[in-house]
């Protein structure tokens, strides 16, 4: 199920759900900093791995995340560069809290440090090596249960979201599920698949390796006060879009998969991993 929402989050929730407040040539502007990490630093001479580590990284999903951290910190350098323009708009009533700015030489350190581990080809190899790490009986068992018919139709659902969200149906879907809530058992089903796979979470971290990074390049910068809460809020939304039609038995399944003992300690493993 990850595998299709990762991505999805790492464009979507990084992006869009601030698209009020970016600009988006400044998002190109942001964006030809934060190639860096599409290869600034080189590469070691990769280990051995078999094609079956290669196959359970890619099922997996979590490839994404370097993308995530990219568009991340995009957003959050945006935000901040030279006259940051939320500090401007700010209402006399609700005056925003102090802004510090991110200066074109910090830009590039907070881009070059990052690269050092968030390439894709960096972080595939680090999942590689946990993979490795993993014997090769479990290896087998996480990629049957990656590969299961219902985690096939979950992936299906959520690639048939990908292509709606920035539809009329979808923003529709968003407006009325903020003004009539649906029924605590529904909303009990689709926290708990967010809980057993520990989908939020991932972004939470993948987003702190930024907001870390960035600390260390500037002086005094924090994020926003409750950004951890409206990303997992932005993760729950767009997952009760997905599985709108899911029947709550189905859901519940979904969300159960998660614990199956291979596939529960790999996902751990993979956020001790992102840390």
């Amino acid at each position: 199920m990850l595998r299709l929402t990762l991505f999805i989050l790492a464009n979507a929730l990084a992006v869009n759900s601030y698209a009020e407040a970016l600009d988006t040539n400044l998002l190109n502007q942001q964006a030809s900093a934060l190639d860096t990490l599409q290869g600034l630093e080189p590469t070691e001479e990769l280990a051995e791995f078999t094609e079956l580590e290669y196959q359970l990284v890619e099922s997996s999903g979590l490839l994404s995340l370097s993308q995530q951290v990219k568009y991340s910190a995009q957003r959050l350098i945006a935000l901040s560069v030279d006259k940051p323009e939320a500090a401007l708009e700010a209402s006399a009533e609700e005056p925003a809290a102090d802004i510090i700015a991110i200066n074109h030489a910090q830009h590039f350190a907070i881009a070059k440090n990052l690269a050092k581990r968030w390439t894709e080809e960096e972080w595939q190899q680090r999942l590689l090596e946990l993979v490795h790490a993993i014997p090769v009986e479990t290896q087998l068992l996480i990629q049957q249960q990656l590969v299961h018919p219902m985690v096939q139709a979950s992936q299906r659902k959520e690639r048939e979201a990908i292509s709606a969200q920035h539809s009329p149906e979808y923003l529709l879907y968003m407006n009325k599920l903020r003004q009539r809530p649906p029924a605590a058992s529904r909303w009990q089903l689709v926290e708990s698949l967010d809980t057993q796979s520990g989908f939020s979470q991932m972004i939470i971290q993948a987003r702190s390796a930024v907001i870390k990074e960035m600390q260390q390049q500037v002086e005094g910068w924090q994020p926003e006060e409750f950004w951890q809460n409206q990303a997992r809020q932005e993760v729950l939304e767009f997952l009760f879009y997905a599985y709108r039609k899911t029947p709550n038995n189905e859901l519940k399944h979904i969300a159960q998969s998660f614990n199956q003992p291979e596939l529960s300690k790999f996902y751990a493993d993979v956020r001790l991993a992102i840390q």
